[in-house]
This record gives structure tokens, C-alpha cells and sequence, in this order.
């Protein structure tokens, strides 16, 4: 039978070349006589390895100063005390290992790399030296083109140069919402009233509901519970119904409120919930801005009064009732109804309160008060 073997099955597969590496084997240094990328050749003299096993070496590559070690196993080819050599092949080198080795092998044939004095080093390569032609100044622009580019480029500026204003000002407004202006918790417009109570106990068994009502006018009637004798509830002013609290035919109690009673003459106001933490601000002075629900907005409105508050009243958290007149404008038709209210303060406001208020006596508010002639 016969059997054609190639070259490559016989011989070295890769070329070998002479560099001066160093090859560590088993803890000794030796010098390299050839080196390639799949095996090395190294002089160790009369020293014999084991033949087909395996060590850990390191090859020692000297680029000038600096040496760089490659770890890798190798398995003794051969080992010849004669010919004072051993020659090793890599077994399973790693994919760095490889792309290492193929460096310096392609750096070597193509004469970036060169071994010197024991030392391997990196030639300088060519390199060219002529001046670089420069191209050719481009032609001049009509003057129609250079008024062109001048405008648009002026174009460019004036904008760049409003969206910087646009957003100073976007920054400035947030800064004085932030500073200087507070919104009400809560507010709704009302109108001055006093309440008619219940004189006694019992039934009620007539009360007026709504429409205008002069003095003397009965406007609620109880059948007390102890001698059956009907009592009858007068109003002692001319005035308009604006609500019943209590319904016919139900009991109700000695000073239950039974209907609420407003002049005439009343105007409707604003009364804005404001918490006591923001108290001190308003005795500073504060313009009023009130935003109507059907989009409207009072820009006139004026703080009627101030409640006295004391310290315990600012600890407390709790809110307090401002009154706001809007004089000049008919909020009858939206009695109940709530509204926006924001207080501005200009930038220049002092720090301190102009008064204090713990020197401020307002009467009771509006709701609280009672008109002559106008109980029950």
C-alpha cells in the first residue's frame, strides 16, 4: 500500500526565525536559538527534559527597556544533550497568546521590527517630509451672496438673542411666582348674613325658604314640646332669605340656626381660606388677584380686614378667613361658588412687617356678626 505524506505533515508548519528571546523552563532562564508561532527552540546545554512532557514556560520578549512576558504550556519535542537543544511545542495557547505571537510576527517580516543588541526595537518608518499642496482659495462671492450670507447670519444672532431673553424672562416669572406670590388655600364668594335661631324647643312647622322678607315678617314658626302654644320667629329688618338650614316637620333645638338673613344693600365678597403660616406676609401689603370660574379675573380687590393672631395661632397650622371686597363688580349670580385667589407682593417689601399684628383689633368676621333687628 502506499502512502503519499505531505510536507506538512512531516515538517514545521510555521517559519522560524532568530530573535532574542529568553524562554523560562522549570524555574531556569535559558536563551531562544529560534522562536515561531507555533513552537520555540531553546539552548539548555547538557540539560535533558523528559521527552512529550508538558511544562509551563514563559517566553521574555525585550522590547528595548521594557520585557514582556508571555505564559504558555509546552510540550519537549525533543531533547538533545549533543546538540545542546530542546525543541518545544505550544499546547492549547490562548487566543491573546496567538494574536501576541502574530504581532510580532508580522511586525518582524515587514521590517517594523528589528533585532539589535540582544534587544528587539521598532524602526522608524519614512516618513514624507513635502509640503502639503494647498488647495485653491475659492472663488470670490458676488455681492448679491455676501448680502445674503450677512442677513442670515444676522437672522442667526436676533434669534439666538431672543430665545436668551425669552428664557430670561420664563426665568424670571417663575422666580417672582416662587418669591414673592401665594395662593389661598381655599375661596368662594360670599355675602354678609346673620343667622336666625330657634328661641326654643320643638317642631318646626313653617319656615321661609327663599325670596325678601320685611321687618316684622314672620319667618318661621315652632310648636314647642312643653305647652303645644305655637312660637313664631319674626325678622326684624328688610332683608333677602338666603338660606334655611333646617326642614318643616323636623325638631329642631333652642339656638339652631333655622335661615340666614343678608341686607338688601349687601354686596357680595370674597373670602379666601389663607393659611396662618402666610399671615405675616399679608400684614406686609399684598395686591389680591381673583380668577373667576367663567374665566374672568378681579384685579382691584382689595383685603377688607386682618384677624388678630398670636403666636399659638401661627403654631397651630390652621387656616383663617380673609375677607376681599370687589367693589365694582356684580358677583350675585355666583354666590357660593369658588374662585382663585392669589396675593402679589412687590420685590421690594420689607423683610419685617409695617404692622404688627399683634397690635391689630379687627372685629369678628363677617359671617359672625349680627345686624340690629335682624334675630329672630
Amino acid at each position: 500500500m502506499n502512502v503519499v505524506s505531505f510536507e506538512a505533515d512531516t515538517q514545521r508548519q510555521h517559519q522560524r526565525y532568530k530573535l532574542p528571546l529568553k524562554c523560562i523552563i522549570d524555574g531556569y532562564r535559558y536563551s531562544c536559538l529560534d522562536w515561531s508561532v507555533g513552537g520555540v527552540g531553546v539552548a539548555t546545554g547538557r540539560t535533558v527534559f523528559p521527552q512529550f512532557e508538558t511544562f509551563p514556560i514563559e517566553l521574555e520578549f525585550p522590547f528595548g527597556d521594557i520585557v514582556i512576558s508571555m505564559k504558555v504550556n509546552a510540550q519537549i519535542r525533543y531533547s538533545d544533550a549533543n546538540k545542546g537543544r530542546t525543541g518545544l511545542q505550544y499546547v492549547s495557547p490562548t487566543e491573546s497568546n496567538l494574536r501576541f505571537f502574530r504581532y510580532v510576527r508580522d511586525c518582524y517580516l515587514t521590517g517594523d521590527l528589528v533585532a539589535a543588541n540582544e534587544v528587539l526595537d521598532f524602526s522608524s518608518r519614512m516618513i514624507d517630509t513635502k509640503a502639503r499642496k494647498k488647495d485653491a482659495a475659492p472663488p470670490a462671492k458676488a455681492p448679491a451672496e455676501k448680502v445674503k450670507a450677512t442677513v442670515v447670519q444676522s437672522l442667526r444672532i436676533v434669534a439666538t438673542a431672543a430665545a436668551g431673553v425669552a428664557l430670561l424672562v420664563f426665568l424670571g416669572a417663575s422666580l417672582y411666582q416662587k418669591l414673592w406670590t401665594f395662593r389661598a388655600e381655599e375661596s368662594l364668594v360670599a355675602i354678609d348674613a346673620s343667622a336666625v335661631v330657634a328661641p326654643t324647643d320643638g317642631m318646626l312647622t313653617n319656615i321661609v325658604k327663599s325670596g325678601a322678607v320685611k321687618a316684622g315678617d314672620p319667618v318661621a314658626t315652632i310648636l314647642p314640646s312643653a305647652n303645644g302654644r305655637s312660637v313664631t320667629v319674626f325678622s326684624r329688618c328688610d332683608c333677602v332669605v338666603q338660606e334655611a338650614q333646617a326642614d318643616v316637620d323636623t325638631q329642631v333645638r333652642a339656638g339652631q340656626s333655622l335661615l340666614s338673613l343678608s341686607m338688601h344693600d349687601a354686596k357680595p365678597h370674597v373670602v379666601a381660606m389663607v393659611d396662618y403660616g402666610q399671615a405675616l406676609r399679608l400684614y406686609k401689603g399684598a395686591d389680591v388677584v381673583v380668577d373667576l370660574p367663567q374665566g374672568g379675573r378681579l384685579s382691584d380687590a382689595q383685603i377688607r380686614e386682618l384677624p388678630k393672631i398670636s403666636g399659638a395661632d401661627l403654631a397651630s397650622g390652621r387656616k383663617f378667613p380673609v375677607n376681599i371686597d370687589v367693589d365694582g363688580a356684580d358677583l350675585n349670580a355666583i354666590v357660593g361658588a369658588p374662585v382663585t385667589v392669589r396675593f402679589v407682593q412687590a420685590p421690594w417689601t420689607g423683610a419685617s412687617p409695617s404692622v404688627d399684628p399683634k397690635r391689630i383689633v379687627t372685629s369678628a368676621p363677617a359671617e359672625n356678626r349680627t345686624r340690629p333687628g335682624s334675630e329672630g
